[in-house]
């Protein structure tokens, strides 16, 4: 059963200021361990952290669901699943507050922006 849907959308120039504005200090608030471990291999850098920045936005607007406190960027780790996907990575104790939830992410960039969707299941 479909709980929530959040959508959200970034400027890549943006992002690209706030990298060249902040530089790694940005970049860290943003991304957990494992993206920034993607991050640094990628030659799309910008567009990578807009579609990441993205992705987190529409999910923490999902989670409003089942969080009265909204996560830090850190702790919500997009990574990619075995089958080349978006997926939701969190630490255990916000697991565990999601309960049986999957949320699922679809994140896209077209020349100037980034955007992301995120749809949060539940079984019934």
């Amino acid at each position: 059963m479909i709980r929530a849907v959040g959508i959200d959308i970034v400027e890549i120039e943006r992002i690209q200021r706030d990298i060249h504005q902040y530089g790694n200090r940005f970049i860290t608030r943003i991304l957990g361990p494992e993206e920034i471990t993607v991050f640094e291999q990628r030659k799309d850098k910008e567009q990578f952290l807009a579609g990441r920045f993205a992705a987190k936005e529409a999910v923490i607007k999902t989670l409003g669901y089942h969080l009265t406190e909204r996560p830090p960027y850190t702790e919500l780790q997009i990574v990619t699943d075995n089958r080349g996907m978006p997926a939701l990575q969190v630490p255990p104790a916000l697991r565990k507050k999601l309960g049986s939830t999957t949320c699922l992410i679809s994140i896209t960039h077209e020349k100037q922006y980034a955007a992301a969707v995120a749809v949060l299941t539940e079984e019934s």
